[in-house]
């Protein structure tokens, strides 16, 4: 993916009208997006093989190869890139198809831009997750082993152990844990193992997808059932039935869509906007949050017979730093996948490099982890040392052990220094801890720490603060 972030991704539109490929063009140029353009299937897959390409805004009727067939190559070329469909010509069952074929969305012209953007943007950040899930494990499929993928300490032996256990089974299951700790893996395995994995997966970011437009997201909508809805649209609830929907920090869900989630729950039928009868689906729902959601519930932000609904069977993730016999194997293991990445040969860890390793708190868990790696390897030789390793000590980065002035003092840290990285780690500390005690709500805890949003803003970037 383009390392600049999304802001310079690259989009390429494949549209045999000059002028719509054009429009689309001047569209993302002015988002911040680099556009490519193709006139035919053969072109679009050409500069797919030869440039990197983030996203593929796709006409399904084109000269010579049509937009499925070259879906369907695009898919071969590289699974994670998004694919999104446009057609003046889509019939009944057309979505559907699309859709099994691996497109991420579909719009029939004319379509409103900025519902185009959004979903470039929500695509763009779904690639970001399915490449981390990449290099995690490069061939997650039927031989998928969790424990290959995160460690084969206690900890990860006791969620393997209670995902097998309820993989067989239909049961809704409540996965939780901190960002970057391994929740959608964990969600994937078990659809992995479930009697439904030759069905679809189909993940739903609930945080991601403006309020106005979740319900439509989730259940659809029938044409003419609002301004704008031109054609039936079908929810991820149907494109899901025979398969797994994985709802992903559900704890997002606004407060109006929850009721009408725990009665798809119950019913097993969702109704689309603006329909006039129910839709029966066969599907295992799956569910994920960052947050204790007992919490959210005893806050009054989410329903508690819902939270009951969900939570059938409930597995919890542990962070990285409550399982410290898995950093080590996970570090040898990101340092295989780039070498082989870099097309490097380095070797290993120098005993100084794996305590720093062991000694980091990994806020961001196993994407930290995974990041830091990838670094000191484009940075190394032959061995990683502490200075490959520098990473660490940047803002945002904490050490699991105490910060302890008298050691540093005794090392010949200079006082100043001694005193920037103490203020440093309380700023932090503090930080954190009234974010977490106002739910993640950073006007608020502005609000209690005395200090202007815009501010608070930047700290929390700065130090890389992830709740």
């Amino acid at each position: 993916m383009n390392k600049g972030g999304l802001s310079r991704s690259r989009v390429l539109i494949t549209d045999d009208e000059e002028d719509v490929r054009r429009m689309v063009s001047h569209l993302l140029r002015q988002e911040g997006f680099e556009p490519l353009e193709a006139g035919d299937g053969k072109d679009a897959l050409e500069i797919m093989r030869r440039e990197l390409v983030d996203a593929v805004i796709l006409d399904v009727r084109l000269p010579g190869k049509n937009g499925m067939e070259v879906l369907k190559e695009a898919r071969r070329l590289d699974a994670s890139m998004p694919v999104i469909l446009i057609t003046a010509f889509g019939g009944p069952g057309f979505e559907q198809e699309a859709m099994r074929n691996g497109a991420y969305g579909y719009f029939a012209k004319p379509f409103e831009n900025a519902e185009l953007v959004l979903t470039i943007r929500s695509a763009l950040k779904r690639r970001r997750i399915d490449l981390d899930d990449f290099l995690l494990h490069p061939s997650v499929g039927s031989g998928f082993s969790l424990e290959e993928a995160m460690g084969s300490g206690d900890l990860v032996g006791k969620v393997v152990a209670k995902m097998e256990l309820v993989a067989p089974t239909d049961f809704t299951v409540l996965i939780q844990g901190e960002t970057g700790s391994g929740k959608e893996m964990v969600a994937r395995a078990i659809h992995g193992l479930s009697r439904r994995a030759n069905g679809p997966f189909v993940p739903v970011d609930c945080g991601s997808i403006p309020p106005t437009l979740i319900e439509s997201a989730l259940f659809g909508h029938e044409k003419g059932s609002f301004t704008g809805a031109d054609r039936v649209q079908h929810g991820k609830f149907e494109i899901a039935s025979g398969g797994t929907l994985f709802l992903d920090e559900i704890s997002n869900l606004p407060p109006n869509v929850q009721p009408k989630l725990l009665r798809a729950l119950q019913e097993r039928k969702v109704w689309r906007i603006g329909g006039k009868k129910p839709v029966a689906v066969d599907i295992r729902i799956l569910a994920a949050t960052n947050q204790d959601l007992a919490s959210v519930v005893q806050a009054k932000r989410f329903r508690r017979d819902l939270y009951y609904r969900l939570n059938e069977f409930s597995i919890i993730v542990p962070p990285l730093r409550q399982r410290r016999e898995d950093i080590i194997f996970l570090a040898k293991r990101f340092l295989n996948l780039t070498n082989s990445e870099l097309e490097k040969d380095v070797r290993g860890f120098s005993d100084a490099a794996l305590e720093v390793l062991l000694s980091c708190a990994w806020p961001g868990n196993i994407r930290e982890l995974r990041n830091a790696i990838r670094q000191a390897v484009l940075m190394a030789d032959s061995y990683i040392t502490p200075s490959h390793l520098g990473i660490l000590d940047a803002p945002g980065r904490t050490s699991a052990k105490q910060h302890e002035p008298d050691k540093e003092l005794d090392s010949g840290v200079p006082l100043k220094e001694i005193v920037r990285r103490t203020v440093r780690q309380v700023e932090q500390e503090v930080i954190t801890k009234v974010l977490r005690e106002t739910h993640g709500n950073k006007a608020k805890a502005a609000r209690v720490l005395q200090v202007d949003y815009k501010t608070l803003h930047t700290k929390v970037k700065q130090y890389g603060i992830e709740l």
